[in-house]
């Protein structure tokens, strides 16, 4: 009998619902196989993927509104919670989410490959959801401080692996526009935040209505995760390979039977030659993160981008646009900063139609120039302005160098949003299957104990440096993480996921990676011509 299945036998498999039951082949038959599992990646379409892709990206969604929506919050509590906010607890309620995602992330990386993406992802909008409740009914600073931290907890976790998920579900030449739709949600939800701002800014305790909404998402969210199927990967790595043959089919509705069994196989032989990966417990999976030589290069090119993505300010400005554009001396500053999010929405837009074809790398190193040139600027412009020393001051008039400030911030967050904005969340892909979960925790963990770190200093390094030497600072940090994205990133646009841990067996792999890119380009124009 032929070791793959007829269309009809595979019907029929794909209805039994069994749990990877049927007869398998050993690695040596797998690789003996006469179908190209490759061949599969130019079989995607239909719109199961994209609205898988949707699905999970609800989770962006609430990373976005509510990284955006406490901009506002802070404007508009007054004295709500008993006396108006000082700086510093401003700065207590704005980053204590973000270590309560960094808290989150690490549970959902322990978590990850025992119960499956679908299910920390369910966790983590239940979570978020008992947060927004717990805000919207706060009546002290330690109530909301404490409703901070809980959809903190909740975001780390949906942040992290919806990106993860939707990279795993992905054919190849889709996943850069795929996983971006969880960006474009990310702006998306700092969009509705800003609407909402707006909206909510003169009305008495509107704040309560802004923080409590965020519920409904959620509430969508833990119940989309019935209904969207786990991850292929996940599946096959559990030993549920008629399941993940199930999914897989779905994904490439256009391949044969015998090309999904080929696909599922291979990546089950490259498990299988992997030492018994399923036995290995945290403390070896962390031991192969760090001392195996292309994991550790993978994990600095991850972590290193999303480093740079943090200390760039980009979140102080969402997280503070209000404030500093209210010191700069725009009267109404909730509705100015609006023109943030939505910067950062259309231009997140570009990145979803570009990033696989002109591809992660090339946009990185043609849109980073414009953040430090934009930062250095805002640093001239926003001189002369006279801002109190203590932010307390009165609020000065609006003049030119006002507006500089407002436009150069804008041409920031436009060049922030093509590819920075984008990209690091994309950095999942470059981890192996066996280290990815784990993996993918050092990067959310890199993105929450950085982001902490800038959201509760912002105010400070303002009052103790002037706003103008904050945006010198961020300035000269994002020009260093523009040089080392041209030495250090490697091009992995269109390269199945199996494909990439080849490029960090040769050093960074950024030569390596241009040459595979221009090897596999006249491999397909040959193979267009043949057709033709």
């Amino acid at each position: 009998m032929n070791n793959l299945q007829s269309d009809a036998e595979l019907s029929v498999s794909l209805l039994s619902g069994d749990d990877g039951n049927a007869e398998w082949p050993c690695p040596d038959e797998a690789r003996m196989t006469n179908v190209d599992s490759d061949e599969i990646e130019d079989k995607y379409g239909g719109v199961f993927i994209w609205l898988v892709a949707c699905s999970a990206a609800v989770g962006g969604l609430l990373f976005g509104y509510d990284s955006t929506v406490i901009a506002g919050v802070l404007v508009m509590i007054k004295d709500d919670l008993g006396a108006v906010l000082s700086p510093s607890q401003q700065e207590l309620i704005t980053s204590i989410a973000s270590i309560g995602a960094f808290i989150g992330a690490f549970c959902a990386g322990l978590l990850l490959d025992r119960l499956g993406r679908t299910s920390v992802i369910g966790l983590g909008a239940l979570v978020f959801t008992i947060g927004s409740i717990q805000q919207a009914i706060a009546t002290t600073v330690s109530a909301i401080t404490l409703g901070r931290f809980t959809i903190g907890l909740g975001i780390g976790e949906a942040a992290m692996v919806a990106p993860l998920y939707i990279a795993e579900i992905s054919p190849a030449k889709l996943r850069g526009s795929l996983v971006t739709i969880d960006t474009l949600a990310i702006t998306a939800g700092q969009c509705i935040a800003g609407a909402v701002n707006i909206f909510l800014q003169d009305i008495r305790s509107g704040w309560r209505v802004a923080v409590g909404v965020a519920a409904i998402p959620s509430i969508l969210l833990l119940g989309l995760c019935f209904v969207i199927p786990e991850s292929p990967r996940s599946l096959i790595y559990r030993n549920r390979l008629d399941q993940a043959m199930a999914v897989t089919a779905k994904i490439y509705p256009s391949a044969t039977a015998e090309q999904v069994r080929s696909k599922v196989a291979t990546i089950h032989t490259q498990f299988e030659d992997g030492s018994e990966l399923r036995k290995l417990t945290t403390w070896d999976q962390l031991r192969m993160l760090f001392t195996n030589g292309p994991n550790l290069r993978a994990l600095t090119v991850a972590c290193g981008l999303m480093a740079i993505q943090q200390l760039s300010g980009s979140n102080s400005i969402f997280y503070y646009g209000p404030v500093l554009l209210g010191l700069v001396g725009f009267p109404n500053p909730i509705a100015v900063a609006f023109i943030m999010a939505l910067t950062n929405f259309v231009f997140t837009i570009f990145a979803l139609k570009y990033i696989d074809t002109v591809g992660r790398r090339k946009l990185l190193v043609n849109s980073m120039w414009g953040m430090p040139v934009a930062l250095t600027v805002a640093a001239i412009g926003i001189r002369s302005i006279p801002i109190s020393r203590d932010l307390d001051g009165a609020v000065p008039n609006l003049t030119v160098n006002s507006w500089i400030v407002l436009f150069s911030i804008a041409f920031f967050v436009a060049s922030y949003a093509i590819a920075l904005g984008n990209v690091p969340w994309q950095c999942n892909e470059l981890f192996p299957m066996e280290v990815r979960a784990l993996g993918t925790m050092m990067l959310t963990l890199t993105n929450w104990s950085l982001n902490a770190v800038v959201s509760s200093s912002y105010l400070t390094l303002m009052r103790t440096y002037t706003p103008s030497g904050a945006f010198a600072i961020y300035a000269c940090i994002t020009l260093v993480g523009w040089i080392t994205v041209i030495s250090c990133y490697p091009e992995v646009s269109g390269l199945p996921l199996e494909e990439i841990k080849e490029l960090f067996k040769h050093g960074f792999g950024v030569k390596y990676s241009l040459k595979l890119q221009k090897a596999r380009a006249t491999s397909e124009n040959n193979s267009s011509c043949r057709g033709t």
